[in-house]
């Protein structure tokens, strides 16, 4: 029974494999399953039906198997990654740091970011408390945060320089 099925599933674990494993590999499983559960199962009719949903629920459990021992692999190097790394600047900026540079900003461009961002607001009250359209609320933050970011990069970059040991 073994030897006349053997050649079908190593068929069907090619199509449905596709570089999960070796077909030789998976067909082997498939068929000492057979063995293994001939003494406990009913009779089956179709034999190669019941190797195909065996075969497909192995091949499912590698994929499975395979995807989590990626992530763990992943997880362990980010986190070596992280360990050896040295801290970004921006992790040393204070809220008054932050405050500074916000008033600093354009009176206009500091009122709409300052709505938006600190006191969470959406842009339709923003838009409808500063007579603006919505759409210039949109501009405005956008503003804001180009400046800001150019402000804090620049201030960041003098941070490092003071970091970096003298040659």
């Amino acid at each position: 029974m073994i030897h006349e099925h053997r050649r079908y599933v190593v068929g069907l674990a090619r199509r449905f494999g596709r570089g999960c494993s070796d077909p030789e590999d998976l067909a082997q499983d498939v068929l000492e399953r057979w063995v293994r559960s001939a003494p406990y199962r009913a009779p089956v009719d179709n034999p190669q039906a019941w190797m195909g949903v065996v075969l497909r629920h192995l091949i499912i459990d590698r994929l499975r198997h395979n995807r989590a021992a990626r992530v763990v692999v992943n997880d362990e190097v980010d986190d070596v990654a992280a360990e050896t790394a040295a801290r970004p600047w921006w992790q040393d900026l204070d809220t008054s740091a932050i405050e500074r540079e916000v008033s600093a900003l354009p009176p206009a461009l500091r009122e709409t970011f300052r709505m938006f961002a600190f006191e969470s607001r959406s842009y339709k009250d923003i838009a409808r408390q500063l007579n603006i359209a919505k759409g210039t609320v949109g501009v405005r933050i956008s503003r804001a945060r180009a400046l800001l970011k150019q402000r804090l990069t620049e201030r960041g970059e003098v941070v490092c320089a003071r970091r970096r040991p003298a040659a």
